[in-house]
């Protein structure tokens, strides 16, 4: 067994803190275009967040904007907005020398007594993912998607026409991260391709605007790497696209919910 660091370990041994900021550097591998993946500039101003402003409360609800293009050396600018006994709201700001690249606010809060327990976001049924293929590669995936091992359930594979604007995939790292876990999760949540793209009848650019994300526990575990990752779109017009996205562990509970706003140049 390889005794290296995963490339998401790799990639966060590069942070620095330094004063009101943290430095780090978003290698050529996780690139999608002239951008870094979404999910990875989300990470990385999560565990600068998480380096600046330590709290014992997990992460709960993250709203990021993905501004502009990022990528290479990248400064991360973060200021705490509120702290009170129940809660800690954060704002990060990427940037490199593109510009400014993504906007983020994070909310850590703990679990609190209530008469409620209500779940209906029940996994949908699928086979184990040791029983399916892998996604095969193919010039058009971007650098990014090499760092995750990706099982579709349903979906098109490269396959721009679909009747339906959803996809589910087991999804986990090619090498698993030891990293704090949350900062796994949003490493990994906006793997996906964007749901509209199984709606395509011809292939185009597309670029996320936005990712909310609301997490379901404080303490997310899964088996052997793996998590369902779940986008559907029910809304695709003029270029703008929405999405609802899901996460669940190999056991069948939900992790992090999300919703999405996508711009589509096709």
């Amino acid at each position: 067994m390889s005794t290296s660091p995963s490339a998401l370990d790799a990639l966060l041994s590069t942070l620095r803190v330094d004063g009101d900021s943290a430095t780090a550097h978003i290698d050529t591998g996780w690139m999608q275009g002239r951008t870094a993946y979404g999910g990875i500039s989300s990470a990385v101003a999560l565990a600068a967040v998480m380096e600046r402003h330590p709290t014992d409360a997990p992460l709960r609800y993250a709203q990021i904007s993905f501004v502009g293009p990022v990528g290479g050396d990248c400064t991360v600018a973060t200021r705490e907005l509120r702290r009170s006994k129940s809660s800690l709201f954060v704002d990060a700001g990427v940037s490199s020398d593109q510009g400014f690249g993504t906007a983020a606010i994070f909310a850590f809060s703990g679990d609190r007594a209530s008469h409620l327990d209500h779940n209906r976001l029940t996994m949908p049924d699928g086979p184990d993912p040791d029983t399916l293929e892998p996604v095969p590669d193919h010039k058009v995936r971007p650098p990014f998607t090499r760092h995750f091992d990706m099982r579709p359930v349903s979906g098109p594979r490269f396959d721009w026409k679909s009747d339906v604007g959803e996809y589910l995939t087991w999804v986990r790292f090619v090498e698993e991260p030891s990293c704090h876990p949350m900062v796994t999760l949003l490493a990994m949540g906006d793997a996906l391709p964007p749901a509209a793209m199984a709606l395509f009848s011809e292939f185009g650019p597309i670029s996320s605007m936005n990712w909310t994300v609301n997490m379901l526990t404080g303490t997310p575990a899964t088996d052997d790497g793996w998590w369902l990752l779940s986008a559907k779109t029910g809304y695709a017009r003029g270029g703008f696209s929405v999405q609802d996205m899901m996460i669940w562990n190999r056991a069948g509970e939900p992790v992090m919910s999300g919703s999405q706003g996508i711009a589509i140049y096709a």
